[in-house]
C-alpha cells in the first residue's frame, strides 16, 4: 500500500513552523503594525475563543463573521481584510 510522508519545514532556532512564521509576517494591525502570534486568541459574543485568523474571521463556534478585529496592542477595531499584508504597492506596510 503506498504511504504519503508529510514533512513541515521548521526553523532551527524557535522550533516553528517556517509556513506559520510567513503567515504571521503577513498579518499586522493596519494601525499600530501589531503582529499577532499564532497563540494570540480572540472571544465571540458566543463564548468561543480562536485565532482570527485561522478562519479569516469566522467564528469556529456560531459561524458569525467577524468584518472588523480589535488589535491586542493599540485597542482599536478595523476591518479585518486591513489586517492582512497583499503586498501591494499602495499597501500602508510598504
Amino acid at each position: 500500500m503506498p504511504r504519503v510522508l508529510a514533512f513541515q519545514e521548521t526553523d532551527r532556532k524557535t522550533g516553528s513552523s517556517i509556513k506559520d512564521r510567513d503567515r504571521e509576517s503577513k498579518i499586522r494591525c493596519p494601525r499600530c503594525r501589531w503582529r499577532p502570534e499564532r497563540n494570540s486568541r480572540w472571544s465571540c459574543l458566543c463564548g468561543h475563543t480562536w485565532n482570527t485568523f485561522d478562519t479569516h474571521g469566522v467564528c469556529p463556534g456560531c459561524a458569525v463573521v467577524w468584518r472588523e478585529t480589535a488589535c491586542h496592542s493599540c485597542h482599536q477595531w478595523s476591518p479585518h481584510e486591513d489586517w492582512y499584508d497583499r503586498g501591494g504597492d499602495d499597501h500602508p506596510f510598504r
